[in-house]
């Protein structure tokens, strides 16, 4: 039997281009690939120039079941990165940090969260005041098998 007929048919369905909002959700997806997990970057719209600038990171199981994750450190390591519109990285929260090898597994209910606070103070990693403009904000958690990515959560920051 001659199976290059459907061959054709699968490739063609598999390489066909994802309607808008199937690629709208990719971008998530992207964040926390098929684990169930919903993984999330709050800030405030806008920021007056030189105010630290409230960070909170949510993972969420989004699942019907019980899911587990394999996070590094002591404390759970997690990492903000800040830049410029332009995709200039201005901060890094772990920028020169030592980060601990060790693996702990925790284990998220359904509707369950996770959450990590920081600040930004609005100083670049090399010390210096950022100028006002619009930057957006991203929260990475290394994970054992992957780096989970929240999308980008715009900040403005404003003249004092």
């Amino acid at each position: 039997m001659d199976f290059r007929p459907l061959l054709l048919v699968l490739l063609a369905a598999c390489s066909a281009p994802a309607p808008p909002s199937a690629q709208a959700d990719a971008v998530d997806s992207a964040a926390a690939p098929d684990t169930g997990l919903a993984f999330r970057a709050q800030v405030p719209a806008q920021a007056r120039a030189g105010e630290p600038v409230p960070i909170k990171l949510r993972l969420t199981n989004t699942g019907a079941a019980p899911r587990e994750v394999y996070l590094t450190g002591r404390t759970v390591t997690f990492d903000v990165v800040v830049e410029r519109a332009g995709g200039e990285v201005v901060w890094r929260r772990l920028e020169g940090e030592t980060v601990q090898s060790i693996l702990q597994v925790r284990t998220l209910a359904p509707g369950e969260s996770l959450e990590f606070d920081a600040s930004w103070d609005q100083r670049t990693n090399a010390g210096e005041p950022v100028p006002p403009g619009d930057y957006v904000v991203r929260g990475i958690l290394p994970t054992d098998d992957a780096r989970l990515r929240t999308p980008d959560a715009p900040l403005r920051i404003v003249p004092g």
